[in-house]
């Protein structure tokens, strides 16, 4: 996900890109049409302004019931990239702050895209329910649930619950 912006005119411009989980290196993910990227960059001065939206269809496991999932994720973020002569000098620390020499041939949003994306995957993966109703797998909630509180049952204990 190179953007060249050496000769690069000052204004707006628009990128589109579409890349696979695994392109940013996550292997454990799965998609349904890949990951699409748009990118508005906007340069002026002595700096550019990107904004980039990302959006994809993954699959995961549901952490309730175990079946598969597919969930929408999507997020926008800004980074600017400043140029600067003394590279060394920077003190500033913002993590969508990247300073650059006025040589710079291209940016690479590849890694800022990927973390991006690992931050926007939700921690627990289930899907949206309605009045205690899973919408995935039409199941009840509170029966899913007390069937995993059955099953949880140390065989240490066990012993001491049959006297």
């Amino acid at each position: 996900m190179k953007i060249i912006i050496s000769n690069l005119s000052d204004g707006k411009h628009n990128y589109e890109f579409c890349e696979t989980p695994d392109f940013f290196d996550l292997h454990d993910c799965k998609t349904e049409g890949g990951i699409k990227i748009k990118v508005e960059l906007l340069k002026y001065g002595g700096q550019l302004q990107s904004k980039i939206f990302f959006r994809g269809d993954f699959f995961f496991d549901c952490d309730r019931c175990t079946k598969y999932i597919k969930m929408e994720i999507s997020n926008t973020f800004e980074v600017i990239y400043k140029y600067s002569t003394r590279l060394e000098e920077t003190d500033i620390k913002d993590e969508n702050l990247f300073f650059i020499t006025p040589e710079t041939n291209h940016i690479n949003l590849k890694d800022i895209v990927r973390e991006y994306i690992l931050l926007s995957i939700p921690m627990r993966k289930v899907p949206p329910e309605k009045d205690g109703v899973c919408l995935e797998c039409n199941l009840k909630i509170d029966e899913i649930l007390e069937s995993e509180k059955k099953n949880e049952i140390n065989p240490i204990w066990e012993k001491l619950l049959n006297k």
